[in-house]
C-alpha cells in the first residue's frame, strides 16, 4: 500500500489533467522570422517608427496621420496588417464648378474616413516567401483602402423556404 500524499488535503480528490478531445486540431505553431526582417520597406514618406517588440510587431506612420501596423499573432499561423486613416479629408476646391465640386466630394466619400481602421490578415501556413507576399498585401490591399474604400463581401441570397414563395422571383406576383 502506498502512503497519503501530504500534497493533496484529506477528503478531496486531485484534480485531473483535461485532454483535448479527439477531435481537436493538432496544436499547430510556425516558426515565422523576425517581423523587423520580413517588413517591408515604404516609399517615403511612410516612415517605420521603433516598437517595444521589433520581432513582433511593427508601425509605420505618414506625415498626413495615417498609420499602418503589423503585428504576428500567436503561434505565427498569421500576420495581422491594418491602416487607419488619418484626421484629415482632401479640401473641396472653393472655386471650383457644381460638377468638380460634387467630384471632389465624391471622392471623400470614396475613401477611408478619418479614424476608420481596414484590415487584412496574411495566412503564414499558406504563404510560400512570406516577405513578398506581406509586401503585396500591404501594397494591393491596405495602401489602396485610403483613397478607395473597400466594400465587404456582399452576403448570399437567403435560401428558399418550403412551401412559401420565393420574394426575389417574379413568378407568381400578379396584380
Amino acid at each position: 500500500m502506498t502512503e497519503p500524499s501530504n500534497l493533496i488535503r484529506p477528503g478531496t480528490t486531485p484534480t485531473t489533467r483535461r485532454r483535448r478531445p479527439s477531435f481537436a486540431a493538432p496544436r499547430d505553431e510556425i516558426d515565422v522570422p523576425p517581423l523587423n526582417q520580413i517588413a517591408p520597406t515604404l516609399e517615403l514618406p511612410w516612415h517605420q517608427t521603433p516598437t517595444g517588440t521589433p520581432d513582433r510587431t511593427t508601425d509605420y506612420h505618414h506625415p498626413d496621420g495615417h498609420h499602418l501596423g503589423l503585428r504576428v499573432q500567436s503561434r505565427g499561423l498569421a500576420i495581422q496588417t491594418w491602416i487607419t486613416a488619418g484626421p484629415d479629408l482632401p479640401p473641396i476646391p472653393d472655386g471650383a464648378t457644381a460638377t468638380e465640386q460634387a467630384d471632389a466630394q465624391a471622392a471623400r466619400d470614396a475613401r477611408l474616413q478619418p479614424g476608420r481602421t481596414w484590415h487584412a490578415v496574411l495566412n503564414t501556413r499558406t504563404s510560400e516567401d512570406l516577405a513578398t507576399d506581406l509586401g503585396a498585401l500591404l501594397r494591393d490591399r491596405l495602401l489602396p483602402a485610403l483613397t478607395n474604400k473597400p466594400r465587404g463581401i456582399p452576403a448570399p441570397p437567403p435560401p428558399a423556404r418550403t412551401g412559401q414563395p420565393n420574394p426575389h422571383s417574379a413568378e407568381g406576383t400578379q396584380k
